[in-house]
């Protein structure tokens, strides 16, 4: 048995894609994110998966772009953070990845890396309509960023696309104002003789028509959340499994675990399982969240430690140490998904599904 495994389910992931690509008009491409090793889920085994059903993706550094070419990945690939030096955009430019540029000093790395490089380069210029953390901002630093492009770049800067990020989704009106100001960047580039493929959308606002200008950027609704509007259409994909290690039948008023933070108020059977928060299982869910056996619940009981936890089968009879638990995903009828486990540790799903530890074994299903 193996201790603790992360499966993620690969078809699943696709048929989220498909749901996502039904729900888009046909001229509008969707770009799918598999940054930060595809929010947990395997960046290769991901973009693999979605090779038919991508136009593109995109990832948040170099490096990762890199990764995806030696996987074999041949759809383009847009590095949505800024080069942190010249030897990270020569491996973008060798990788033809498209680099972003948020800045002046950013433009001219990567014209002069290009050039020292005798080299021609995919480059993304990002717009900060109000997120304020990477981009160009207002018309006289765009303007400046074009008229650098035009007359000191020659071909070397082919630009390929221009976007930027909206700050909060659920803010209609102040998406309105990004949304704005992103038209009125566009505009310029236009006129000054350019026309790259144009976005701004992530999951949250990406099926608001008026949010999709030439492509949307998939990310966490890809991964089963994020997306009121699909609830019914998309589904997470990560299922995190292990086996009891231990049980121990307790009388009333006995403790368990650190600092006696339960106290049996029964007679209870109190399973050990091998996960904690050195597995990347949220210490602040001691108390709070559950596990799932033989399609029933238990809740976790005591403090979480690093590498184990303890929960209260009193009422699941069947339990013994060929069962297995399920601390995410599916048994049967119940289900314990990241939004769930987000909301008791106060946090959001992107974290929990990324969060697991090297020490957790990954695999995949239906690749």
């Amino acid at each position: 048995m193996k201790r603790l495994e992360l499966v993620t389910d690969l078809e699943r992931i696709r048929l989220n894609a498909l749901a996502i690509r039904k729900r888009l008009p046909d001229k509008v491409r969707m770009l799918a994110v598999v940054k930060a090793d595809a929010y947990g889920h395997g960046a290769a085994q991901v973009a693999r998966s979605l090779s038919g059903t991508a136009d593109c993706f995109a990832v948040a550094t170099v490096p990762e772009g890199c990764e995806l070419r030696s996987a074999g990945i041949t759809l383009p690939i847009l590095v949505l953070g800024a080069c942190t030096g010249s030897e990270d955009a020569q491996a973008g430019i060798d990788q033809e990845l498209t680099l972003t540029a948020a800045s002046s000093d950013g433009l001219k790395l990567l014209n002069e890396t290009a050039s020292s490089h005798d080299s021609r380069v995919r480059v993304a210029l990002k717009i900060d309509t109000g997120m304020t953390r990477l981009g160009f901002r207002g018309k006289d630093e765009l303007a400046s960023a074009l008229d650098y492009l035009k007359n000191s770049c020659g071909d070397r800067l082919i630009l390929c696309e221009l976007f930027t990020h909206f700050a909060d989704g659920e803010d209609p009106a102040f998406t309105s104002v990004q949304r704005d100001a992103f038209s009125s960047a566009i505009k310029q580039v236009n006129q000054a003789g350019y026309h790259p493929m144009c976005h701004a959308a992530a999951s949250e606002t990406m099926l608001v028509s008026e949010n999709q200008f030439d492509m949307v950027r998939a990310g966490i609704a890809l991964y089963g959340t994020g997306v009121a509007a699909l609830k019914n259409d998309i589904f997470p994909a990560q299922k995190l499994v292990t086996h009891p290690v231990a049980f121990h039948t307790i009388s009333t008023g006995e403790s368990v675990g650190y600092s006696r933070a339960f106290i049996a108020k029964r007679p209870s059977r109190i399973m050990t399982i091998p996960c904690g928060y050195g597995d990347g299982y949220p210490r602040i869910l001691s108390g709070k969240s559950r596990v799932l056996l033989h399609g029933k619940s238990a809740p976790v009981v005591g403090n979480i430690c690093m590498d184990m936890m303890m929960c209260d089968v009193t009422d699941i009879p069947e339990a013994d140490c060929a069962s297995t638990v399920v601390l995410l995903g599916r048994d049967g009828n119940e289900r314990i998904t990241p939004d769930e486990l987000a909301e008791l540790a106060g946090t959001i799903p992107y974290e929990i599904m990324l969060g697991f530890s090297g020490r957790v074994e990954k695999n995949w299903i239906n690749e």
